[in-house]
């Protein structure tokens, strides 16, 4: 009976946090490229940094995609990543780097970030 009971307070607390979804999630901003560091040979990597606006009441976990095109439109790579890790972004902005989200490929010309999923890390 305690687990019955323990498994609906879990249930409950997790619909208190539905309030929330990924609509009240956007980028407002995002400025990526791939950068040559090295002097002798080549090595590119991703740099780069977003913001994300949470319109949420209250704190929340934020999944978000990347996936670079090349010239004709057609996707090249993409990766998913938990900007603030397991921690919750608070309302309003919030600012994460980009740096070594995807793998260099030289045909890639631009790159779209969307949020993907909500969740409230308790």
């Amino acid at each position: 009976m305690k687990y019955v009971v323990a498994l609906a307070l879990i249930t409950v607390t997790n619909f208190a946090g539905a309030a929330c979804s990924l609509s009240d999630i956007t980028i407002s901003s995002m400025n990526a490229k791939f950068i040559n560091k090295c002097s002798s040979s080549e090595c590119f990597y991703m740099q780069g940094v977003a913001v994300l606006e949470n319109s949420c009441a209250e704190p929340v976990g934020v999944q978000v995609q990347i996936t670079a095109y090349d010239k004709s439109g057609s996707p090249v790579a993409t990766s998913e990543a938990w900007p603030a890790s397991t921690r919750n972004i608070p309302p309003g902005r919030y600012t994460f780097s980009l740096d070594q989200y995807l793998d260099y490929e030289p045909s890639i010309t631009h790159f779209d970030l969307k949020p993907i999923e909500v969740n409230q890390w308790r």
